[in-house]
């Protein structure tokens, strides 16, 4: 990630650009990883995903209520405690349409549905990112930690056989 932070700056590529650059490819990389070890999230019959769909997203919205960062919606800022209450009314109203965490990411708090325009967060040093991809990346990190609780869980359960 060094060598593409040191090319971007180099292009000239603005802070904000390579930042976004840089959490799209990690989100893919994070991505790809867990699929080809096999880590990814469970699939149940029904073709859903087995994590639990409201604890995953009330995950979500704590994480914007608790982020400090500012949020631009329709050229307004708002903190992120207006930010999340949001989220919150958006989830209510699309609940029935949501199966995934990537769907209510999609319809809650990407964009606006009225005027079409994209979200964004802004972080305490000014940086812009849009809010899907932001939200995207903590998805991501939370399935991995999930994954990983849920191996140490397995490993405390059942211990190596001494020999």
């Amino acid at each position: 990630m060094v060598a593409e932070i040191r090319r971007c700056q180099r292009t000239g590529v603005r802070s904000t650009n390579w930042q976004t650059v840089l959490l799209q490819r990690s989100s893919w990389l994070l991505l790809l990883t867990l699929m080809i070890s096999g880590l990814s999230v469970p699939v149940t019959a029904a073709g859903q995903q087995a994590e639990d769909l409201d604890t995953t997203i009330q995950h979500l919205i704590t994480y914007v209520r608790e982020s400090h960062v500012n949020f631009e919606r329709n050229i307004s800022r708002h903190d992120s405690v207006e930010a999340a209450a949001h989220i919150e009314k958006k989830y209510q109203h699309f609940k029935g349409k949501i199966d995934t965490p990537e769907q209510f990411i999609e319809l809650c708090a990407t964009a606006s549905l009225v005027t079409g325009k994209q979200y964004f967060i802004i972080d305490e040093q000014g940086n812009e990112m849009p809010s899907g991809d932001w939200l995207n990346a903590e998805l991501v990190r939370y399935r991995l930690q999930n994954v990983h609780n849920r191996e140490q869980l397995t490993h405390e359960k059942w211990p190596a056989s001494r020999e």
